[in-house]
């Protein structure tokens, strides 16, 4: 018997032209580990530390005309790109993420579709063998992606 296990054959990603710096946090509420509220006084110290402690020094958002789907969509198309894959031939196509899509007016999290599903559609791919799911598992959800796809 032949193991077979995933592959990568190329990779795409997309990074959100909106940059957040960390000084934009300076009005935030921020709590010890006991969930006392750290005076606000003191939050200029706290997101120094934070960036000496991460070494980030800002993040990337999405716009508010972007969801997830959107930014999950512009990176399946250049993975498919870079491995030169006709989509059509996918058997799964596994999103990995934190939450579903996210309303930027309202904040609420939109799961139904999923975004396994909205990016199938986005991607226009009719072929019902490419079975499309999602791992909602946050940061490690990645890697559980490709053992779930092994």
């Amino acid at each position: 018997m032949t193991i077979r296990y995933s592959t990568f054959t190329g990779s795409g990603s997309d990074l959100p032209t909106r940059v957040v710096e960390n000084s934009a946090f300076i009005a935030n509420g921020f709590y010890r580990d006991y969930g006392q509220p750290i005076d606000p006084a003191e939050n200029a110290g706290v997101i120094e530390r934070f960036g000496e402690i991460t070494d980030i020094a800002s993040r990337r958002y999405a716009t508010d005309s972007q969801v997830a789907s959107c930014l999950g969509t512009r990176a399946a198309r250049r993975a498919l790109h870079d491995a030169d894959i006709d989509p059509e031939t996918l058997d799964h196509l596994i999103v990995a993420h934190n939450f579903g899509d996210v309303d930027p007016a309202t904040g609420r999290l939109d799961f139904c579709p999923t975004l396994a599903s909205r990016i199938k559609a986005k991607l226009a791919i009719r072929n019902p063998r490419c079975v499309a799911h999602d791992l909602p598992f946050g940061c490690p959800g990645w890697l559980q992606a490709v053992i779930h796809a092994d």
